[in-house]
């Protein structure tokens, strides 16, 4: 009797296996492809680590990120409270709650690069990414999610930010940027959107 409980035990279990298989498929064919994502407005809250070379730990820094309409706001919190604001008039800054004020060149501009490119991803305008970037065809990850890369058109920018690696499944769930040859690398992971951080 002890010997015939066990293959029915085993058949048991290798039907529990096929059944969690079958819906993790299933979990992984109901990712929309990137193109099919478009949202109006983005409010997310986001964890950023960035990778130097040399150092063995990443600097983290936390933050949200906001696009309605014409606005684009990217609020670093943590550690440091800096809050850019992207509108068609320009880039303003402002430090540890103080007012906004116009943002000069450089780190900020990049900064503000990103930030754009965020929100674009975000709320599916890959079309307006495009002038910019060379955008590749999707590719399924073994988790079902899917992958785009993006190449920047331009040859300065290629050499300052490096390809931008996008993975997600309903949204956008992270963002790579740069790593070339042991340089600096940011991965932006953003927490979904019911989550509050």
């Amino acid at each position: 009797m002890g010997n015939t409980a066990h293959p029915a035990r085993k058949a048991i279990a290798l039907a529990c296996l096929l059944s969690l298989a079958g819906t993790g498929d299933a979990a992984a064919e109901s990712c929309p492809a990137p193109r099919d994502i478009h949202v109006a407005s983005v409010d997310r809250a986001f964890v950023q680590e960035r990778h130097i070379e040399g150092m063995s730990r990443p600097l983290v820094s936390h933050g949200r990120l906001r696009a309605e309409g014409d606005e684009i706001v990217w609020h670093m919190q943590r550690p440091f409270d800096v809050k850019t604001v992207i509108t068609p008039a320009g880039i303003s800054e402002s430090v540890d709650g103080g007012p906004l004020r116009p943002s000069g060149a450089g780190a900020a501009e990049l900064g503000a690069g990103v930030a754009r490119s965020a929100a674009a991803l975000m709320r599916g305008q890959w079309d307006a990414l495009s002038s910019l970037f060379n955008v590749s065809a999707p590719s399924t990850l073994e988790s079902g999610e899917w992958e785009v890369l993006l190449t920047p058109l331009n040859a300065r920018m290629r050499q300052a930010v490096g390809d931008i690696v996008v993975t997600g499944c309903a949204d956008v769930e992270r963002i790579a940027v740069g790593g070339d040859k042991g340089s600096e690398r940011h991965v932006i992971t953003f927490a979904k959107p019911d989550e509050v951080q």
